[in-house]
């Protein structure tokens, strides 16, 4: 290895203050208007707080039970909302028979890691609670998440059921938080120190938001610095045989969670489930939050056949 590769190796190359502005402005959540769904039941407190609030779109044809897809809004664990986000892409799973659930999910700084994830269990729990009442189908929940919507997809994915990750005091307790198949949209799962490197091995030029301040900053502030605690919370480490079918979808130019956190958790699903429990679509010049990702109605087309392939019909 040549020293100006050892160099590059050790320092992050970060984007011009031009190319940051563009990007910017590239990935802006726009509000979604509700209104012309037909079929919607909005602002139904799923948990025992007042913020634990989500928003069902039912099909207008079709008599179920239907499917269901949860969206898991992005924005770094600190921004979006519900009505804030990318959900306005993914709607026309209510043409395809899917039912639509976006929930809020309580923000950074007003609360951490675990109460996030606990919030987005606890929605899952409420709609198996309620799967009779609005006609859902509870043996077909399925879930989409972005950037950060995506590491909690990813958590939702590798830890069902299980007691710790639950968030009960919140509600429906003897429901399940499972969901039979998940996509993840260019979410982080290395959460501890290894994550520093892929932008180094790589040579992607990342994003900053402000002077010096980076993703592992706002890491830092939502799970907190100490290494081997961020391991044992890493998605990565929490992949186990039984997981649900897994789409991953990622940008190889992403400025912002590096791409490998993707080819990594592909490689170790296949590994420990097999080949066909994941399917990763490496994009190679997409960059985060990229909106060729939601042109036309291809998301959902893809999201469309890859459900189809693996939830019982």
């Amino acid at each position: 290895m040549t020293a100006e590769a050892n160099i590059n190796l050790k320092e992050d190359i970060f984007m011009t203050a031009e190319e940051q502005e563009k990007f910017n402005s590239s990935i802006v959540m726009e509000p979604f208007d509700p209104t012309p769904v037909k079929n919607k039941f909005l602002d139904i407190q799923y948990g025992t707080l007042p913020e634990q609030l989500l928003d069902l779109y039912l099909p207008e044809k079709g008599d179920g039970p239907y499917p269901v897809l949860f969206d898991v809004h992005g924005g770094g664990w600190m921004l979006g909302s519900k009505r804030e986000s990318f959900i306005a892409k993914k709607m026309d799973m209510l043409n395809r028979g899917y039912a639509v659930i976006a929930m809020d999910y309580r923000l950074l700084p007003e609360t951490h890691f675990p109460e996030n994830l606990y919030d987005v269990k606890t929605a899952v729990r409420w709609a198996r609670a309620h799967a009779e009442k609005y006609n859902l189908d509870p043996e077909r929940f399925t879930m989409i998440g972005d950037s950060a919507g995506g590491h909690l997809t990813l958590m939702m994915a590798f830890t069902a059921d299980r007691p710790e990750y639950a968030g009960y005091q919140y509600g429906w307790e003897n429901y399940s938080d499972a969901v039979q198949a998940a996509c993840d949209m260019f979410g982080p799962s290395v959460m501890d120190s290894r994550a520093r490197y892929f932008y180094r091995e790589s040579g992607v030029k990342r994003a900053a938001f402000g002077e010096g301040f980076t993703i592992e900053d706002i890491m830092a502030d939502c799970f907190g610095h100490e290494d081997n605690l961020l391991k044992l919370i890493s998605p990565l480490e929490l992949i186990h045989k039984n997981i649900p079918p897994l789409l991953i979808m990622q940008g190889h130019d992403d400025a912002i969670v590096p791409y490998q956190n993707s080819t990594l958790v592909y490689e170790r699903i296949c590994k420990v489930c097999g080949e066909g429990r994941a399917e990763l679509l490496m994009y190679d010049d997409y960059n985060h939050e990229d909106p060729r990702f939601y042109i036309g109605e291809s998301l959902c087309d893809t999201l469309e056949e890859f459900f189809n392939k693996h939830l019982p019909h």
